[in-house]
């Protein structure tokens, strides 16, 4: 029997076909390919501007530089998460200053945001755990009154809905992952959505060095006319995608409705076969939502329960869930570096306690789904 992981991506003969193409085309990078796959996602979450880059975490980068984040600015944001939402804030000299999640789903609380705010608050970002829409009234509104910048860490909720719209514009600033992991893979890859254009300007100089091309943003306009000439006005980084990696992009996204039906569809059959089984708390979508079901997070109830005999046994039968996530202010960087320890977010410590991330991907059949249930249920 073959493996069987948390998630796997999804590709397919006209995906490689595709790539083949632009392999034998004249342009590898900074062609038309990237521009085509921004404008793709952007129409498609309804957002004016996008950014393409190398990677989810240089996508987060790209945002909190964009927002203006300087050495002193506090920068509030969810432990239950991977450590890439945090360590954004620190690329730009900030400070992470984290608020405990709502336990029910793992969301970043907005009761506990307010908590946290001080003087020195400069943004706040949330994520879309699991691919459920964060609780984006209540935090826009929050964002709105404190005049701070909203960002929504978005890499797992590409197609999820929030009140009958896509994920991608209820922040000032939405980002996406294109890792294999994802509802769909550049093999590595990230964007930022926004409909502010001074963010998508700041955006687009981070992601090439912090250098500009264009004539009517020169500092020494005397320089013009020369076709030759650029000019570097920040400390940017190389954050570009190459075209190939944007043409998968590209095939991939014509999926992106059949993928979200799989996964639907995976993850109801799960709840079905949990029902009526108190040892374990399943996920829920809150009213108005439609999660995008990047993870099934399935949680232990029964304290007697002993996760690690779970996956034990489900090595066992060659299946590797996985925990999502180990709370970021308990890795030793943050406990040595900011004082943060355990105790510090119950609500999290919590989760991730009870959590188990079991496999969910599009070619997963029903029959993969029944098994893992009972063998989870087994233990």
């Amino acid at each position: 029997m073959k493996p069987i992981f948390y998630t796997k991506h999804t590709i397919g003969r006209d995906d490689i076909r595709a790539v083949e193409k632009i392999l034998a085309a004249e342009w590898l990078t900074q062609g038309k390919r990237v521009f085509e796959f921004e404008s793709k996602i952007a129409r498609y979450c309804g957002a004016r501007y996008a950014v393409a880059v190398n990677s989810g975490t240089s996508a987060l980068h790209l945002a909190t530089f964009a927002a203006g984040i300087q050495s002193g600015d506090e920068v509030i944001t969810t432990p239950l998460s991977f450590a890439a939402t945090a360590n954004c804030i620190l690329y730009e000299g900030g400070f992470p200053i984290f608020a405990d999640v709502d336990y029910e789903t793992g969301l970043l609380d907005p009761e506990e945001v307010e908590k946290k705010i001080t003087d020195k608050t400069k943004a706040v970002i949330t994520v879309d755990y699991a691919g459920h829409p964060s609780f984006f009234r209540e935090l826009k509104r929050i964002c709105k009154d404190r005049k701070l910048v909203f960002i929504d860490d978005a890499v797992h909720s590409l197609g999820a809905l929030y009140h009958q719209k896509l994920v991608g514009t209820q922040a000032d600033m939405t980002v996406f992952s294109f890792h294999p992991a994802k509802l769909i893979t550049t093999g590595e890859g990230g964007m930022l959505l926004t409909d502010n254009k001074s963010f998508y300007e700041r955006a687009l100089l981070l992601r090439n060095h912090g250098i500009t091309k264009e004539p009517k943003n020169f500092v020494y306009k005397s320089e013009q006319r020369k076709p030759w000439y650029f000019e570097m006005q920040e400390l940017g980084y190389n954050y570009r995608i190459t075209d190939f990696q944007c043409m998968l992009g590209l095939t991939q996204f014509q999926k992106i409705s059949g993928f979200l039906k799989k996964r639907r569809e995976l993850a109801h059959a799960y709840t079905k076969l949990f029902e009526g089984d108190k040892r374990f708390r399943t996920p829920k979508e809150l009213a108005g939502c439609e999660s995008a079901w990047h993870l099934y997070p399935i949680r232990i109830r029964d304290k007697s329960i002993d996760k690690e005999k779970i996956f034990q046994k489900c090595k066992e039968y060659n299946i590797f869930p996985q925990v999502h996530y180990i709370p970021i202010h308990t890795h030793p960087y943050y406990q040595k570096n900011f004082g943060y320890r355990w105790g510090d977010f119950p609500k999290a410590e919590a989760f991730y306690e009870e959590e188990i991330s079991i496999p969910l991907y599009p070619t997963l059949r029903i029959s993969d789904v029944e098994k893992i249930a009972k063998i989870v249920r087994s233990v």
